[in-house]
């Protein structure tokens, strides 16, 4: 019997994640656009608001695992896991991973409301933005202490594609700049394609080795 996973089971796996991730991550977007646009809002530059998108996608990622860990019954059936069980046994690992991602996803936020202006005085704002991603550094560190090979593995690979996907899309962003083609990226667009190139190559190793669709079905 192939073990092939067929469209219905596909389906049945992905469509509760997909529904809850998708409704977190509009109500993320609804709000901070809601608290940020509009005629009454702060007048963010598109950088600063595609940042703070991407920095509150962050943190809504973060902590659906941390509430997955916190609950695993539930988590289970919205995180890719096998089941319950495997949600307790790595523990420590997700929480120390969803501390850091939200500490860099809150470094995005930081910076996308730091200006003349605006909420955080720019000092602040490159003050704040330093703490978090030294925060995100150091969980980072110990949840490696927790890790196996295949996590090792997939990890280090996430980021050869990040560094691909950097080179390609932020050079030849920059190229098409230097030929005056485009407007060149701003500083804060830069660490927000570090940002997304970081998920998009954690997605892509996920679903290359075949993990996307693991746990009961």
């Amino acid at each position: 019997m192939s073990d092939t996973p067929t469209a219905k089971q596909i389906f049945r796996k992905l469509i509760l994640p997909i529904g809850v991730g998708g409704l977190a991550g509009f109500a993320g977007a609804f709000t901070f656009l809601r608290l940020t646009g509009g005629e009454s809002g702060l007048g963010l530059t598109p950088s600063q608001e595609i940042a703070g998108l991407v920095g509150m996608l962050y943190v809504l990622i973060a902590l659906s695992v941390m509430l997955g860990v916190a609950m695993p019954n539930a988590g289970a059936r919205i995180l890719n896991v096998e089941d319950a069980e495997e949600l307790r046994e790595q523990k420590k690992q997700l929480t120390y991973s969803g501390a850091g991602m939200v500490s860099l996803g809150l470094a995005l936020v930081v910076l996308a409301l730091s200006g003349a202006g605006l909420p955080i005085a720019p000092a602040t704002g490159a003050i704040l933005a330093i703490a978090l991603v030294l925060v995100a550094t150091i969980a980072t560190v110990v949840m490696k202490r927790f890790t196996d090979e295949l996590q090792a593995s997939l990890s280090r690979d996430a980021i050869v594609t990040a560094f691909y996907l950097m080179f390609f899309i932020g050079g030849g962003w920059a190229a098409l700049a230097h030929a005056e083609l485009l407007a060149s990226p701003q500083p804060l667009d830069w660490l927000t394609m570090f940002a997304c190139t970081l998920l998009v190559g954690a997605f892509w190793q996920v679903g290359r080795r075949g993990l996307l669709m693991r746990g009961p079905n």
